[in-house]
């Protein structure tokens, strides 16, 4: 995690830009803050890491990275935001056992914030997939 968020961090400097003097934060703002955050709690892990007995593998303990590897290939097939909310929807109403109106809620508003603060106002490029390039073509 420490190589993935140094990575995020050069990319959100170097490819996305950070902050512009008369608009204010470019698209890599977030990722950045957020990888600087992710590179912080990965060091306390490693520190702490030594200290800990060894870990035990319950398999409810994969389904996190399982929908992690389903979430990138779903994005390679309808792109980023559709894949994101199709996990957001299936996890509450099935794994969380929500009610449908507060899977819907819940959703309505990450996406919400997703396309509104990401999309419109920072214009980060999400990955469309071969679907949605298709359609836009």
């Amino acid at each position: 995690m420490i190589g993935i968020s140094i990575a995020f961090i050069w990319m959100g400097f170097a490819k996305y830009g950070f902050w512009e003097d008369l608009k204010g934060p470019r698209p890599g703002f977030f990722p950045v803050i957020i990888s600087f955050a992710l590179l912080a709690a990965s060091l306390l892990a490693l520190v702490f890491s030594f200290k800990e007995k060894a870990p035990s593998w319950p398999l409810e303990n994969w389904l996190v990275p399982l929908s992690v590897v389903v979430i990138m290939g779903t994005t390679f097939i309808i792109g980023l935001l559709p894949s994101v909310g199709l996990y957001v929807l299936v996890w509450l109403r099935w794994f969380e056992k929500c009610t449908w109106r507060t899977t819907l809620t819940v959703f309505l508003i990450i996406m919400g914030i997703v396309i509104g603060a990401f999309v419109l106002w920072l214009g980060v490029p999400f990955p469309k997939g071969l679907i949605l390039n298709l359609i836009a073509n």
